[in-house]
């Protein structure tokens, strides 16, 4: 039981924790903004003719995103838990989801 102390420095017994799929759910939506920016920048430095390798790693990026996304939905159906971890990574993930598919879109056309 860990105790918390809050703004009104009055003590708070819980037994809430940050769930593993939450915090793995954040780590791979840090991971997967890193790799997109890092796709978007050397794309942009070979002025669009990086080769198929780069729209591979792209794919690949959008899957891991949608995992993430995943593990973070499965975690709203469990209780005693801080929904700070999976509401990040749900967020982030999300963001980045709709990102790819603004930047796939844009590239159809």
């Amino acid at each position: 039981m860990n105790i918390r102390i809050g703004k009104r420095r009055k003590i708070q017994f819980t037994d809430k924790r940050h769930p593993a799929l939450g915090i793995i759910s954040t780590l791979i939506a840090v991971f997967s903004f890193v790799l997109m920016i890092g796709l978007c920048i050397s794309s942009s430095m070979e002025k669009g003719n990086g080769g198929i390798m780069y729209g591979y790693l792209g794919v690949l990026n959008l899957i891991m995103s949608l995992t993430g996304f995943i593990f973070a939905l499965r975690c709203y159906r469990k209780e005693d838990i801080y929904l700070t971890t999976p509401m990040a990574g749900s967020l982030l993930n999300g963001v980045i989801i709709v990102l790819y598919m603004i930047l796939y879109f844009w590239g159809a056309l």
